[in-house]
Formats: structure tokens, sequence, C-alpha cells
């Protein structure tokens, strides 16, 4: 009687969870990431952007620096009339509300996680386009806001490739899919940061749904390489686990688990979820799953779904 009871409930539950109106948006806080990393604690007070709307969602937001004082975030802009995402930039004030915002790349099919690379007083971005079944890179133009094609990087359907130079090397970190089922890591190495990139000899180099897709830019403490990655075992984009590096060159790769980053949900009212963190200074951005009670709209959408079945 008591499985049933708990069947019950979980049906109950999950036909409930239906009337609430799910997406992703950016949350922005400051915070020192060295002690956050030392001490494996993670419990800030988060500032969430843009929690009303209904016709899109944010997420994956990284940093771009600003001349005039305000803080430029780079990030996935996703319009559900269009149904794919683009590549975005908003400016924040000092209180992290928006001045404006921009769309910097559309390129008709869905885009996300642009990395943010900076050398030599140049900064590169590189947008996950898995669609598109390639890894290409841009630089970014602050005088006009835009992004400029340089080349193709990787023939490879790659999800959040994010880029390290270690050791005088520098190293692709790319995911590949199997059904969205299952994540393998990749590695590719290279001797400059737009040259041919070789394939690291284990690749995958990992497997798994915790800890193998990247969550954000590595982080460096002490000396030591920490890698944000997501763990999706249970939902997709549930928590951040921190890998430590403990050992990466051409032939060899190998990381630990470190700690665990997860949203308190009661200091963040109807927050569930995290799946990203990115530094700049002691300013962090992170991203999370909101859910708003919405049932109306969410029924409206549930018989829009099933009309399309036969119309």
């Amino acid at each position: 009687m008591s499985g049933l009871v708990s069947d019950l409930k979980d049906i109950v539950s999950s036909q409930f969870q239906k009337l609430y109106f799910k997406k992703w948006t950016i949350g922005i806080f400051r915070d020192n990431i060295d002690n956050i990393i030392k001490n494996k604690s993670f419990d800030p007070d988060i500032y969430w952007l843009n929690l009303k709307s209904l016709a899109k969602f944010d997420a994956d937001p990284f940093f771009l620096e600003s001349n005039d004082g305000s803080i430029s975030v780079i990030f996935e802009e996703y319009l559900y009339k269009n149904n794919y995402g683009n590549i975005s930039m908003m400016s924040l004030d000092h209180d992290f509300k928006e001045i404006n915002r921009k769309t910097v790349l559309d390129i008709k099919s869905h885009l996300s996680y642009p990395f943010v690379y900076k050398e030599n007083n140049k900064v590169y971005v590189f947008p996950e386009s898995k669609q598109s079944g390639s890894l290409s890179c841009y630089e970014y133009v602050s005088e006009k806001k835009s992004l400029v094609f340089i080349k193709i990087m990787l023939d490879l359907p790659l999800l959040d490739s994010t880029i390290i130079k270690h050791n005088g090397k520098y190293y692709i970190f790319g995911t590949t899919s199997k059904n969205d089922n299952e994540y393998y890591l990749h590695l590719f190495f290279s001797d400059s940061l737009l040259g041919t990139y070789i394939a690291h000899p284990n690749n995958p180099v990992k497997e798994g749904l915790n800890g193998t897709r990247s969550a954000g830019n590595f982080i460096r403490v002490d000396g030591v390489l920490y890698r944000p990655a997501q763990n999706c075992e249970e939902q997709y984009g549930k928590s951040i686990t921190i890998q430590k590096v403990t050992e990466l060159s051409e032939t060899k790769f190998v990381e630990e688990t470190y700690m665990d980053i997860c949203i308190n949900k009661i200091k963040n009212k109807n927050i569930h979820t995290i799946h990203t963190i990115n530094i700049m200074d002691n300013i962090i951005a992170v991203d999370g799953m909101h859910w708003t009670f919405r049932p109306v709209f969410q029924i409206r959408e549930i018989i829009k779904r099933k009309l399309s079945l036969y119309f």
C-alpha cells in the first residue's frame, strides 16, 4: 500500500509541476571566488534578472570587459517564438540593473554558451553551435558591440566548449552527447589559440551525466586548476560540480570531484537549479531555473501542443 501511495504522490507532483512555467534566468552577485573554493561553501545573496518575461529566457552568462564603468554580460538569449537561441549582450549598472541589451549573433539556428577568451588585447568568443555541427571562433569588436567571424575551430558538434592555456599549450574541452542521455568529454590541444587542434589520445577522457559537461570558465586558486562541470544526473542542469584538475597534458588528464554548488531554494525563491558560473574580479554570474506558477498559460500551451498533433 505504501508503494501505491508513493506512486500516486509522484504522479500528482509531476502533473502539478506542469502548471509551472520554467525558464533559465541570470543571477549576479559580488563575492570572492577564492573564498568559495577554499571554504567549499556557496550561499551568496544573488540578484536575479528578468524573472517576469514569458517570451524568452537568458542563460550561460560570461563577462566582457567594459570601458564605461558598466558591467557587460554576453549570454544565450532564447526566444520562444524563434525556437532557438542567439547570442546577446547586456549592460548592467553598479546595482546590477539592466541598462540595455543587444543581439550580437543570430545565425538562425541554435547558439548558446558564448565562451570568452582574451589574448593579446583581443577578445574572442566561441559560442556553442551544436546544430551547425562545428565550433567557430568570433572576435568581439567593442566599439561596435558586434562579433566578427574568424574561423571554424573544429568540425564537430561539441557542447559547451571551454578553453584553457596550461603549461604552454591550449586545450579545448568539448562534450558530445548521445540522445542527451550521456555525455562524453573530449580534449584537443594546440600550440596557439587559433591554431590547428589535435585530438587527445585518450578521448573521450571522461563520460557520465555528472562532472563531464562544462559549466563555465576554469578557476585558478593558489595555482590549482578547478573545472566547473554540470551535474545532470537527476535532471538537466541540476547543480554544478567543481572538479579539481590534478594532471593535464598532451597524453594525460586526471581530475577529481572537489565540491558541489547547489542553489539555496529557500533564499532564492522559485529558483530550483543552477548550471553555469563565471567570474570577473569580484563579480560572479550564474544562471538558474526559475519556476513561475502560471496555470492558465501552461494549460493553454498544453492545448496548443495537443492540437498541433492533429492540424
